[in-house]
């Protein structure tokens, strides 16, 4: 068995995602005993106590992550949960347990600034999905909040916007998900139906520039271009 880091980190969101909260627990705990500043090892850890109704061990693992970073929105959320003796299970349906594996020619990472206030990648959940925005120039990132409304929360302008145009004109459907992230910096990874992307990592430089282009419509599906 494979025992890196990345190797457990994969199996740890897979389990968390399938509810094996028994394996998360054992995974995290190894990701900790290699790497004990991973805080989103920590986490994932608490949440998985808290799932399985070990509010104490839950609160323990919070208290640290917020000893280390206070400002930590998702541990600040689940440390008071865990005092409250209480657990909120995801609702939001938008969870794909594959969406978070990294396939050769058909996915490729894209890293993401955030433009919208208010925002940062403590508010998104691994594996979430971002509806996407194509048109010539750019691609257009979207994060579904509490109402179901799409909310703009950055874009970029890059080789992606050619690849997706190329996987549309073949026939092909493209989407995103929130992978990881802090602050104002966040990795996104986008999926296509038709392999369209090269297997190493591609980098991507967002586009920033404001006042350019007109303002995104309100009503958008989870995929369209202009």
């Amino acid at each position: 068995m494979h025992n890196s880091v990345s190797a457990l980190t994969k199996k740890a969101i897979e389990a968390s995602l399938k509810s094996n909260w028994k394996e998360a627990i054992e995974l995290n705990t190894l990701i900790l005993e290699k790497s004990p500043k991973d805080l989103d090892a920590k986490i994932r850890l608490g949440r998985a106590y808290m799932l399985k109704s070990d509010f104490s061990k839950a609160k323990k693992i919070f208290k640290e992550v917020l000893d280390v970073d206070p400002i930590n929105t998702v541990a600040q959320k689940n440390y008071r949960m865990a005092s409250e003796k209480r657990t909120e299970h995801n609702s939001h349906g938008y969870i794909n347990p594959k969406s978070l594996i990294k396939e050769p020619g058909t996915t490729t990472e894209v890293f993401l600034e955030l433009e919208a206030k208010r925002v940062t990648g403590d508010n998104f959940i691994p594996g979430e999905v971002l509806p996407i925005r194509l048109t010539r120039k750019w691609v257009e990132f979207y994060k579904t909040d509490s109402k179901g409304q799409p909310l703009f929360i950055g874009k970029v302008d890059s080789n992606l916007t050619a690849k997706l145009h190329q996987a549309k004109e073949m026939g092909g459907t493209f989407t995103a998900c929130f992978t990881s992230g802090h602050d104002k910096k966040i990795i996104v990874l986008v999926r296509s139906s038709i392999s369209v992307f090269r297997g190493e990592r591609q980098e991507v430089k967002p586009y920033i520039k404001r006042g350019s282009i007109e303002e995104p419509e309100l009503e958008i599906p989870t995929e369209f271009e202009e």
